[in-house]
């Protein structure tokens, strides 16, 4: 069977690549896949115009064997839907996204993947996952006697940030497990005063260890997820809670004070409560404990949604390996 033909666009984003990513190695897993990636430029006054002047005049990869059209378009993040679109018109193919697009062009996508908190209305086009997929996966090696802190930040548009209260609630999370060794992290988004109180927490060493966003390597947090069984994470870093689910880990929320209490954040943070996913950090206060439950894997249940819409021949393990075609870069992210 021959590889599916597939072109990913990538808008530099690290959080959108990872959906795109984790979906397509996900794909690689079932099928035989051959891929080329898009980098769009950074963005600028003219790089929209530039990037679809590129994918417009982008040569269309061709199969391993016999030439012919592409077979799936993919990307995540706005700036990819426009220059995926014009990519469409001379490559054919089925288009697919993991963001809502513009509603004005949002019927020209043959699949949308649409986390529950994002969802506007049912659609043939609209395939409802509980988070973003990703890259993490489950290796099952969590460590019971150490837990994990991921502390987030500033965002005016969202929320206000509360250094005194946050790391107050932090405290008492860290004296109420003694027996846990604790790892902290911050965000690039994370206050200095923020910092100088995790810094002023953790001195002294023994069972606190604090890492600086900025000083952590590549896959730093990927590995954290899989030794650490327990996970808080400060309740603005909604792809944090859902990596760590992905990962396996039992998840707590650390709240943060909304300026608008109905936002998408709070939804989908209220509906994983709801299904016992997570634990808020007013119900751990009354007693209620995480109970891990089946880790997510919405990178799978999105592949596995595409091949059974156009390709369910498919569906079986592919037998070969992934062969991957680096497109060459049309325009890097830094220029």
């Amino acid at each position: 069977m021959r590889p599916l033909s597939i072109v990913a666009f990538m808008d530099g984003r690290l959080g959108h690549e990872k959906q795109t990513r984790g979906v397509l190695r996900a794909l690689s897993a079932r099928t035989a896949v051959q891929v080329a990636h898009i980098h769009l430029s950074a963005p600028s006054m003219l790089s929209g115009i530039r990037n679809a002047w590129l994918s417009a005049r982008a040569d269309v990869p061709q199969r391993q064997a016999g030439g012919g059209r592409t077979d799936l378009i993919i990307g995540t993040g706005a700036r990819t839907h426009i220059p995926m679109l014009l990519y469409q018109k001379r490559s054919g193919g089925r288009l697919v996204t993991c963001m809502a697009p513009n509603i004005f062009y949002r019927n020209h996508f043959d699949l949308c993947f649409i986390p529950q908190h994002d969802a506007k209305r049912a659609a043939e086009n609209l395939f409802g996952t509980v988070g973003p997929p990703g890259l993490v996966e489950d290796l099952q090696r969590h460590d019971p006697a150490r837990g994990l802190i991921l502390v987030g930040g500033l965002d005016r548009k969202s929320h206000h940030w509360d250094s005194p209260a946050i790391m107050a609630q932090i405290e008492h999370i860290v004296r109420q497990q003694p027996h846990l060794h604790w790892t902290i992290s911050s965000s690039p988004r994370t206050p200095d005063d923020m910092i100088l109180l995790l810094d002023q927490f953790s001195a002294g060493g023994g069972r606190i260890s604090f890492f600086r966003s900025q000083d952590t390597a590549d896959g730093w947090i990927e590995k954290a997820y899989a030794d650490n069984q327990m996970v808080w994470v400060t309740a603005d870093s909604i792809s944090m809670v859902y990596e760590a689910l992905a990962a396996g880990c039992q998840v707590g929320i650390i709240p943060v004070q909304w300026k608008k209490r109905d936002n998408k954040f709070q939804r989908s943070i209220d509906y994983l409560a709801e299904q016992q996913r997570v634990v808020t950090y007013d119900k751990w206060l009354e007693g209620l404990k995480p109970a891990p439950g089946a880790p997510l894997n919405e990178a799978r249940r999105c592949a596995e949604e595409m091949l059974r819409r156009w390709w369910p021949e498919r569906l079986v393990p592919a037998q070969g390996t992934q062969t991957l075609c680096e497109k060459p870069r049309l325009k890097s992210r830094d220029g």
